[in-house]
C-alpha cells in the first residue's frame, strides 16, 4: 500500500527544544505554555486540604495518613502510565522496551508497579495487534507547537487509518476510571454520568458550557493538538480516539473524542490576546 506522507508532519515543528525532566517547551528561546497547562487553567484547583480532612474522617485515619496515600498512589500511577506509554511507543515501532524495574525500586524501595504493569501491557498487545492492520503508525510522541499563541504540546501517535483514508490523533489513557456526563434527552443526568470528586461540575470562564470531566478534557486536549497542526501545516486531520488501558478492565476501550473545535478557537484567541496585553 502507498500512502503519501506530507513532509510538512515531519520537518514544521523541528525547531523546538523540549526539556523532558520539568516538562518545559522552547522556540526561538521563548518558553512555550503547555496544551495540558492551559486547560487547566479552566479547571478548579483540588482542594486537598478540606478533601484529605473529609475523607480522614469518614476512613477514621490521620490527615497526614490520607495526604501520603494519596501521594503514594498519584506517584505510582505516573510511573505505570509513563512505563505503559513507553511500552506502546516502542512497540508500534517494533522495538522492546525493557520494564524499569530499577527506577521504581530506587523511588519506592520495592515494586508497587509491576504487577498492575504486567496486566495493562497486555491490553496494549491486544490493542496492537488488533489495528495494526488498520492503523499505520506516521509519528509517536510528536512535539508541536504554535508561535502565534506560544503554546506546545506532544501527542501520543499520529497514525493513518487505511480504511478512513485520514491522519488521525491517538493517545493512550491509564486511569483507574474515566469519568464522563451523558445527558439524556431531557436534559437529566443518565446513571453513567459522574464527574470528578471535589471539583465544580461546569469548567470556568470562556469554557463554562462545558463539564470537567476526563472525556471533555481529553477531547479539548486533541482537539487543540489537531488544531495546531492543521493551523501550521495545512494538512487537514480526520477523528481523534483516546484508548483507555485500565488493568481494572477485562479489554481496552477506544474512545472517539468529540469536537471542541469552537472552545478551542476561544482558547487560542484568549491565550493570543493575553499575549498582546
Amino acid at each position: 500500500m502507498n500512502i503519501e506522507i506530507p513532509d510538512k508532519l515531519f520537518t514544521t515543528f523541528n525547531d523546538v527544544t523540549y526539556h523532558d525532566e520539568p516538562h518545559k517547551y522552547y522556540v526561538d528561546g521563548k518558553e512555550l505554555i503547555s496544551v495540558t497547562t492551559i486547560l487547566h487553567r479552566y479547571q478548579e484547583d483540588f482542594q486537598e486540604e478540606y478533601w484529605s480532612k473529609v475523607k480522614a474522617e469518614e476512613y477514621v485515619l490521620s490527615q497526614r495518613e490520607v495526604l501520603r496515600a494519596w501521594e503514594f498512589i498519584n506517584k505510582k500511577g505516573t510511573m505505570k502510565g509513563s512505563a505503559i506509554h513507553d511500552y506502546a511507543e516502542n512497540l508500534f515501532l517494533n522495538k522492546v522496551f525493557p520494564y524499569p524495574k530499577q527506577l521504581i525500586y530506587n523511588e519506592f524501595g520495592f515494586d508497587p508497579v509491576e504487577e498492575e504493569y504486567k496486566i495493562t501491557k497486555e491490553l496494549v498487545n491486544k490493542f496492537h495487534n488488533d489495528v495494526k492492520e488498520k492503523l499505520i503508525p506516521i509519528r509517536t510522541e510528536m512535539i508541536i507547537y504554535d508561535k502565534e499563541s506560544l503554546i506546545g504540546g506532544m501527542l501520543d501517535m499520529l497514525f493513518y487509518n487505511v480504511r478512513k483514508k485520514q491522519f488521525q490523533i491517538w493517545d493512550w489513557k491509564t486511569n483507574k476510571k474515566f469519568t464522563e456526563k451523558q445527558i439524556d434527552g431531557n436534559g437529566d443526568k443518565t446513571k453513567n454520568s459522574h464527574t470528578i470528586e471535589g471539583r465544580n461540575e461546569r469548567l470556568s470562564g470562556i469554557l463554562s458550557g462545558i463539564h470537567d470531566n476526563d472525556m471533555e478534557i481529553y477531547s479539548l486536549q486533541l482537539a487543540m493538538y489537531k488544531h495546531i497542526i492543521e493551523k501550521n501545516t495545512g494538512i487537514k486531520l480526520g477523528d481523534s480516539y483516546i484508548v483507555w488501558f485500565s488493568h481494572n478492565n477485562d479489554n481496552y476501550e477506544i474512545m472517539k473524542t468529540k469536537d471542541r473545535q469552537f472552545y478551542v478557537n476561544m482558547i487560542m484567541q484568549d491565550r493570543i490576546a493575553e499575549l498582546a496585553a
